[in-house]
């Protein structure tokens, strides 16, 4: 395997599935790209629609900005996970935040998960 591009960033699903509409905009165009390929753009758009088909670049901006203002820091790795798979309860965010309970009050658990749902859809 090659690497093509070494300054690579992370995406969150909705940025994958936006790339992944414009990959299969650009090969309708191009038929000689493929049945596989075809099949790996439906499937994966498939799954990207069901698990963030509700959310919105301006969620995605709102839930980081909330998480930016938020006194925890937490990592780039744990906002993105947040954003992909936001957590309902606190086992859920214990999930995502490394050491969560050394590094956050009860009160500010609380108060993560109740901006994570009031900025998600």
């Amino acid at each position: 395997m090659e690497v093509k591009q070494t300054e690579v960033a992370a995406l969150c699903n909705l940025e994958v599935l936006n790339l992944l509409n414009e990959i299969k905009d650009m090969s309708v165009n191009n038929s000689s790209t493929g049945k596989q390929l075809a099949t790996i753009l439906y499937e994966a758009s498939q799954h990207l629609q069901n698990s963030c088909g509700s959310q919105t670049p301006s969620d995605v901006r709102n839930l980081l900005g909330a998480l930016l203002s938020f006194p925890v820091k937490l990592t780039h790795n744990e906002k993105l996970m947040i954003v992909n798979t936001p957590p309902k309860t606190s086992l859920e965010l214990s999930l995502i935040v490394h050491n969560y309970d050394e590094r956050m009050t009860e009160e500010q658990i609380e108060e993560l998960i109740e901006i994570i749902n009031n900025t998600s859809s």
